[in-house]
C-alpha cells in the first residue's frame, strides 16, 4: 500500500511540473548548493536597490523562460527519480498548477487593490496650516487639505472601517471618519454619503459624493488625517500613495509586457522630454501639466499616463497613452502645431484651451514660480 501512494504521488507531480522561480519555489540540490555558494564567495556582492533588484530579477525569470519545455521536463524527471539529497523551500503557497509569472501578476494586482487615490482628479484648492480662513477672514490653522471637486465620487484611499457617519450645516458639514487602523481619515463637506457607521470598506470604495455643505465657501473635499487627537499634513500621505500607485502599475506592465516603464515623470525629466521633442514654451507647458494633473496626481494622469487633459473631439473622452512622452508628444503635435506667433498665453486663451476663465492666470501664475 505504502508502495502504491508512493507511485501516486510521483506521477502527479509528473504530470503536472512545475516551473521553479525562486522567489515563489525553489529547489536546489545539495551539491550545487555548496557549488554556487564557493563560486560566489570569490565575486565581491553588488548592492542593488529595490527597483533594480526587480527587474533583474524579472530579467532572469524571462531568459529561463526561452530555455526549451524538453529540457525543463527532463530536469524535473530526473529530480523526481530521487529526492534524496535535495533541499526543497516554499517562500510562499502558490499551487503548482499556478504559473510563476501570473503568480506575481496576481499578487500585483492584490497590492494595487489595497490602495486608492481620494478622487479621480486631485487638484489642491487649500493647504495644510495657517491660512485666512475664507468663511471669517481671520487667519486660522487648517488642519487638513481641501480638494477641488464638484459632485464627484470620493473614494477611501485605504481599507478600513467607518467609525463616524455625520450630517451637519455646520463645520465639516456631512462627513465620515475612517479608522485605517494607524490613521483615522475624515472625509468632510460631502453632499451624499454612502456607507455606515460600522461598515467596512475597502480600498476604492465609494464613501460619499463631495458636496458644499457645512461651513464652506464653496464646492470640494476636506481631507484631514489624524493619529490619535493630533492632525497630521495629508498632501505626503497623497503624494505617496500616488508613488507608490504608479510604481505597481510600472511593475505591472514590465511582468506583463516585458518591457521596463519609462522614464520617472518629474518637474526636471518633463523638461527634458519637451527638449528632445522641441516643444516650444516649455514653463508654460509644464507650468499647463501641473495644473491638469494636480501636480502629477490626477487620475487621468496615473491612470492614462495624459499630462495635458487632451480629449478626444469626436466624443470628449481623455485620451490614453502607453507613457506619458507620448502625451508630450500628442501635445506638440494637436495643440502647438496652430500656434502662428505672438504671446502663448492669448494663443491659449483664443483656441479655448479650458473652460475655466481663471485657467490662463493660474497658468502664468505656475509658470512664475518655475
Amino acid at each position: 500500500m505504502k508502495r502504491i501512494l508512493q507511485l501516486l504521488f510521483v506521477s502527479s507531480l509528473t504530470f503536472f511540473p512545475a516551473r521553479s522561480i525562486a522567489q515563489f519555489h525553489t529547489i536546489v540540490k545539495d551539491n550545487d548548493t555548496k557549488a554556487t555558494k564557493e563560486k560566489t564567495n570569490n565575486v565581491p556582492k553588488k548592492r542593488l536597490d529595490e527597483e533594480d533588484y526587480f527587474f533583474n530579477y524579472q530579467d532572469s525569470v524571462a531568459k529561463k523562460e526561452k530555455e526549451s519545455f524538453a529540457k525543463e521536463v527532463k530536469e524535473n524527471t530526473d529530480f523526481f527519480n530521487s529526492t534524496i539529497g535535495h533541499e526543497i523551500s516554499i517562500e510562499r503557497d502558490v499551487p503548482l498548477f499556478v504559473n510563476a509569472r501570473d503568480s506575481l501578476v496576481f499578487g500585483l494586482i492584490k497590492e494595487r487593490m489595497s490602495v486608492c487615490l481620494p478622487l479621480d482628479f486631485i487638484s489642491i484648492n487649500s493647504g495644510y496650516g495657517f491660512r485666512r480662513d475664507p468663511v471669517s477672514k481671520c487667519e486660522r490653522f487648517h488642519d487638513g487639505i481641501d480638494l477641488k471637486c464638484n459632485m464627484q465620487h470620493v473614494y477611501s484611499m485605504l481599507p478600513g472601517k467607518v467609525i463616524k457617519v455625520e450630517y451637519s450645516n455646520k463645520g465639516y458639514g456631512n462627513h465620515v471618519i475612517l479608522d485605517y487602523g494607524h490613521i483615522q481619515c475624515l472625509y468632510g463637506h460631502l453632499a451624499a454619503i454612502t456607507v455606515h457607521q460600522g461598515d467596512a470598506v475597502f480600498a476604492g470604495s465609494i464613501v460619499g459624493i463631495s458636496g458644499n455643505t457645512g461651513k464652506s465657501s464653496g464646492p470640494h473635499l476636506h481631507i484631514k488625517i489624524m493619529a490619535g487627537k493630533k492632525s497630521l499634513n495629508p498632501t505626503p500621505f497623497i503624494a505617496y500613495l500616488n508613488k507608490y500607485i504608479t510604481g505597481l502599475q510600472d511593475k505591472l506592465a514590465y511582468v506583463r509586457f516585458g518591457t521596463r516603464p519609462p522614464r520617472e515623470l518629474s518637474i526636471a525629466s518633463l523638461f527634458e522630454a519637451l527638449d528632445k521633442y522641441r516643444v516650444a514654451f516649455p514653463k508654460i507647458v509644464v507650468a499647463q501639466a501641473l495644473l491638469e494633473t494636480g501636480y502629477f496626481t490626477s487620475n487621468v494622469c496615473v491612470n492614462y499616463n495624459n499630462l495635458f487633459g487632451l480629449r478626444r473631439p469626436s466624443d470628449g473622452a481623455y485620451y490614453h497613452f502607453n507613457n506619458w512622452e507620448e502625451s508630450v508628444k500628442a501635445y506638440r503635435d494637436n495643440v502647438q502645431y496652430k500656434y502662428r506667433g505672438g504671446d502663448y498665453f492669448r494663443f491659449l486663451d483664443r483656441i479655448g484651451y479650458a473652460e475655466d476663465p481663471t485657467y490662463i492666470n493660474k497658468v502664468r501664475s505656475i509658470t512664475n514660480s518655475l
